[in-house]
């Protein structure tokens, strides 16, 4: 198991229904992305940092996951700030504003999504799916998809381990090379375990032949009211606020 899946499973709500996590915290995800930056986003930052530490996520893997993708959210925004004309490279009226806004919104949304993949077992987001009726053949497919990419990633570490015992990372140029042949033995692993991953599905029976185990999960009334209260305050007083700071 990965580090992700590992904090996943231990989570102390791993063991929650994931409909309540889902309206939660993809609700303070959409309400980032709806309402106006300020003072919305601080708001919806700090319940999801309150969530988090209720949740007992590892802050050291959290942080990563958060920073990893907001690193290139970072390296694209650069045209928001600036443009590059015949006279050089001018600034964009506004620019500062939009980028801080989409960076805002972008690290918020992002917190949220990783919150909930660092509390919900992909097992259990699958089992979910099904009892919302997501159709069998999609939710088979994403189950596929997900231990290829978990196969992926062990055999990846497994390779990147073997170079080291093998004095591959000894210095720039070893590691540069090391690198270049891993990333080509990936390539073709990959088209490789997908073709058989293709072929696999096609010999099988329908996906929704099959049946499995399921866990009950009940659904907790008192959780599901405080999100709707905590979400229908965001949305005011971030409504509100927005009034009053325009």
């Amino acid at each position: 198991m990965n580090p992700l899946e590992i904090a996943a499973s231990t989570s102390p709500w791993a063991q929650v229904n994931v409909g309540e996590k889902a309206l939660l915290i993809l609700g303070l995800l959409v309400l980032a992305i709806a309402l106006p930056p300020l003072p919305a986003l601080p708001i919806i930052g700090v319940i999801i940092l309150v969530a988090a530490a209720r949740a007992q996520v590892p802050w050291k893997l959290y942080g990563a996951l958060v920073a990893a993708p907001a690193t290139f959210i970072i390296l694209g925004i650069f045209p928001l700030v600036a443009t590059i004309t015949t006279h050089g490279i001018e600034r964009v009226d506004g620019g500062f504003t939009d980028a801080a806004t989409v960076l805002g919104r972008s690290i918020v949304g992002m917190s949220a999504t990783m919150l909930f993949a660092l509390t919900t077992p992909m097992s259990e987001q699958l089992l979910w799916f099904r009892r919302i009726h997501v159709p069998e053949s999609i939710v088979h497919v994403t189950m596929l998809t997900y231990r290829m990419s978990s196969q992926l990633v062990e055999t990846s570490r497994t390779m990147w381990q073997a170079q080291a015992q093998r004095l591959g990372h000894t210095n720039k140029r070893r590691w540069l090379r090391s690198s270049a042949h891993q990333i080509a033995a990936l390539f073709v692993i990959a088209f490789a375990r997908a073709r058989a991953m293709q072929e696999g599905l096609e010999l099988r029976a329908d996906a929704a032949c099959y049946r499995t185990l399921t866990v009950a999960r009940p659904v907790r009334t008192r959780n599901i009211v405080s999100s709707i209260i905590i979400l229908a305050l965001v949305m005011i007083i971030g409504l509100k606020g927005a009034q009053l700071w325009g």
